[in-house]
C-alpha cells in the first residue's frame, strides 16, 4: 500500500485541480452573465489564485477534504478487492466517485445547508465534481504498485 502514495497524490491533485477550476469557472459564468466583464486576464488569475487559496487559505483546505474522502474510500475498495472479481480500475473510479459524491451530499448537511464548494450548488456540478473523483479514482486503481504483481 505504501508503494501507492505517489498515485494517491497524484490522484488525490487530479480531483483537487478540476473541483477548484470547476468551482471558479461556475463563478466567473456567474459574473459574465450579469455583465461583469471577465476576460482571459482574469479567468487566469482567477484559477490561479483559488488554486492557491482554496488549498490553503478559509476555514477549510479543500485538498485536505479530498484526503480523507478518498483516503477513506480507497482503503474501502481495497478491502472489498479482497473479495470481489471487479477490476481494480473500476473499483477504484467508483470508490473515488463515492468520496465526492460523500463531500458533495454531506457538507450541506454538516453548515446548515449551505453549499460551500460554489460548484456543487446545482445538479450539473454535483455530477461534474463526481465524475472529477471517478477520474481521480480511475488514474488510482490503473496505476499498480512497481514490482508487485497485480496487487494494488
Amino acid at each position: 500500500m505504501i508503494k501507492q502514495i505517489p498515485a494517491f497524490l497524484i490522484s488525490l491533485l487530479i480531483a483537487t485541480f478540476l473541483l477548484v477550476t470547476q468551482t471558479t469557472a461556475t463563478n466567473l459564468i456567474w459574473l459574465n452573465s450579469i455583465n461583469m466583464p471577465v476576460d482571459l486576464h482574469i479567468v487566469l488569475s482567477s484559477m490561479a489564485t483559488d488554486l492557491v487559496g482554496m488549498n490553503s487559505k478559509g476555514a477549510f483546505p479543500v485538498i485536505g477534504l479530498i484526503f480523507v474522502g478518498l483516503l477513506i474510500s480507497f482503503v474501502t475498495a481495497r478491502i472489498i478487492s479482497i473479495w470481489s472479481s471487479i477490476k481494480k480500475p473500476i473499483l477504484y473510479a467508483l470508490a473515488g466517485g463515492a468520496a465526492l459524491l460523500a463531500i458533495v451530499v454531506l457538507m450541506p448537511l454538516a453548515f446548515y445547508n449551505l453549499d460551500l464548494i460554489a460548484g456543487a450548488r446545482t445538479l450539473t456540478g454535483k455530477v461534474y465534481l463526481i465524475c472529477a473523483g471517478i477520474l481521480a479514482g480511475y488514474y488510482f486503481g490503473s496505476h499498480p504498485a512497481k514490482g508487485v504483481s497485480n496487487e494494488i
